[in-house]
């Protein structure tokens, strides 16, 4: 075990190295990691909007039934990612690097808690979510996704293991409500 937490401190220290060396890169690491989320949840909330409506039928009377359980596999493997990862955190309390280590931090993060990393696992929920209904765009909701996990990283307030754990968190999240929501389609 000690050689998998040396080894993921050895990665965090080569990416997160690179802060406070060029500006224009601390700048995009910043929005990577704090803004960035927004921009998934706003491309999906416009994705959502604009998508045909099914008609009703005696089964489903309202309009739109296929929508309303992307949005409600949407919502729901969010909420669930967001409820492992509480229970993950008292599991496995680790404080954040810039707490344990005099390292570059461009970030003050609300909690002390590290593992897994909450950001990381709602966006993989997210995007890994609209995936199985849209590849294209489900795709490049993961590329900026994970954008996100290593810009947590950089910033100085994740380790690679928080945002790999968050990663499986999400995925997890995504795969298991997809499951249950596809039955109903």
């Amino acid at each position: 075990m000690d050689y998998i937490l040396n080894l993921d401190y050895q990665i965090f220290q080569s990416i997160n190295s690179l802060a406070g060396k060029w500006q224009i890169l601390d700048y995009f690491g910043i929005l990577c990691a704090k803004y960035l989320i927004f921009v998934i949840a706003g491309a999906i909330i416009g994705w959502w909007i604009s998508m045909r409506k099914t008609r009703s039928t005696r089964a489903w009377p309202f309009e739109g039934k296929k929508k309303w359980l992307i949005f409600s596999n949407l919502s729901l493997a969010v909420l669930f990612s967001i409820l492992i990862n509480y229970i993950l955190g008292f599991i496995k309390f680790r404080t954040r690097p810039f707490i344990n280590f005099n390292i570059t931090q461009l970030i003050n993060p609300l909690s002390e808690k590290s593992f897994p990393s909450d950001h990381t696992a709602v966006v993989f929920a997210a995007s890994a979510a609209v995936f199985f209904y849209n590849k294209k765009l489900g795709l490049v909701l993961l590329f900026l996704s994970f954008l996100v996990g290593l810009a947590r990283i950089y910033v100085g307030v994740h380790y690679p293991l928080d945002v790999l754990g968050g990663m499986a968190v999400g995925i997890f999240s995504a795969v298991v409500f997809n499951l249950i929501f596809k039955r109903k389609s």
